[in-house]
């Protein structure tokens, strides 16, 4: 096959775009077509945080949409990986960041004192059980929703690619969007190349193919393996290869 893959990008707008400038300037050669099936629409956040309450976030997004309501700055925060801490420190928080998944963040927390309540400010959708998880080791948890993710229906430059015969590279970047685009996929003839975030989104695609999960939750474990899949980097250590669907 002399088809180029195509990388489908499916993360809300924002995010599917500043990833594929990265794609791009690291080199990625091929078609990209970025087709949100999820739109981000923001909250209102019912009360500000008390003061004393160490801040949590599970995504860039529950920083912009809760820093947009309230004077967050000075607050202290706990981020589940880098990007995000970077947006809360953007913001004037200070913020460290767990380097990983909610299991890291939450070893995080277990490391610390527990120096006063904890508010984890997330979207409507989220994974992981943090606020019971922390309740459940006594600690003093709360949520807010601050956003919402709504689906959106697959677009006309997606369907294309995916009833063509070039290969297509998908990233999964959450359980939740895996199970949208994979709803959304009939008809398909194109090969699919699902790479996953973790293994909870990979066990969440339904949509066959040769799925990857890369080895750290992260989004440059993420860059490196959507480059081994488009042949724009020769080195697979980023990738943790599994039967379909595992």
């Amino acid at each position: 096959m002399n088809d180029k893959p195509i990388l489908l990008l499916t993360r809300p707008r924002a995010q599917s775009e500043g990833f594929a400038d990265q794609c791009r300037a690291a080199g990625f050669a091929g078609e990209i077509v970025v087709a949100p099936v999820l739109e981000i629409v923001g909250r209102p956040l019912m009360a500000p945080p008390a003061p004393g309450t160490t801040l949590i976030f599970t995504s860039a997004n529950g920083v912009l949409h809760a820093t947009a309501q309230a004077d967050l700055a000075g607050f202290a925060a706990m981020a589940v990986g880098d990007k995000t801490a970077r947006a809360a420190q953007a913001a004037g928080l200070a913020c460290v960041s767990a380097g990983g998944d909610v299991s890291a963040l939450l070893a995080l927390l277990a490391g610390q004192a527990d120096t006063g309540p904890v508010l984890h400010l997330r979207g409507a959708h989220s994974t992981g059980d943090l606020v019971a998880r922390l309740r459940t080791a006594g600690r003093r948890a709360d949520e807010a929703v601050v956003y919402d993710q709504t689906p959106h229906p697959l677009s006309a430059a997606a369907r294309r690619c995916l009833r063509g015969t070039a290969p297509v590279i998908v990233p999964l970047f959450s359980p939740r969007s895996a199970r949208i685009l994979a709803d959304a996929l009939a008809p398909v003839t194109a090969p699919l190349w699902p790479i996953a975030i973790s293994t909870a989104a990979a066990a969440a695609w339904t949509g066959g193919g040769a799925m990857q999960v890369v080895a750290h939750p992260d989004a440059a474990q993420m860059l490196d393996a959507v480059l081994v899949r488009g042949g724009n980097l020769n080195n697979g250590s980023a990738l943790v290869a599994r039967e379909p669907n595992s």
